[in-house]
């Protein structure tokens, strides 16, 4: 609501979400807390042989809480983006749409973890992998730009 007197140029400012970058110089083990919600994180697994493992904050206490997560390079031959639930009765449904050539989808049902597997691509950059909580299970989404037939992502049971 602007009156006569006013000007729009910095008048509202802008929302920006917090941003946190994660690289795999080191191996990475980390549990998100619902502190974070709302949290971009990019992340770089271009240095050999290292994973960045995080797990997700417990569903019963996130409702409404999420995550977004973009890789920014591709990946080295054995670094793995790993993301978990913690538990295995705690649940990932949703789908990562693979854009390469004919886009597929490779549906995630019910896994407590999935994995960007560095060894099966490296073709990683621009990977997107977006998830929130109904206070019960966790729901993905994301994109992946490797080849249809490269399962690139990888689901399991157990967290």
């Amino acid at each position: 609501f602007l009156n006569s007197n006013s000007s729009s140029e910095g008048q509202f400012g802008a929302i920006v979400r917090p941003v946190e970058a994660l690289t795999n110089a080191a191996a990475i083990t980390r549990t998100l807390s619902v502190d974070e919600s709302g949290k971009l994180f990019t992340l770089s697994l271009a240095a050999v042989d290292n994973n960045i493992a995080l797990t997700l904050p417990p569903a019963a206490s996130s409702a409404g809480v999420f995550f977004d997560f973009c890789v920014l390079a591709n990946t080295d031959d054995d670094a793995d983006f790993i993301l978990t639930t913690g538990l295995d009765a705690t649940d990932l449904y949703g789908y990562i749409v693979a854009g390469a050539a004919d886009s597929t989808i490779h549906d995630v049902d019910g896994e407590s973890k999935v994995t960007l597997d560095g060894s099966v691509s490296q073709a990683t950059e621009g990977t997107r992998m977006n998830v929130v909580c109904d206070g019960v299970n966790w729901h993905l989404s994301g994109y992946v730009p490797v080849a249809i037939g490269t399962d690139v992502i990888v689901g399991a049971a157990g967290a």
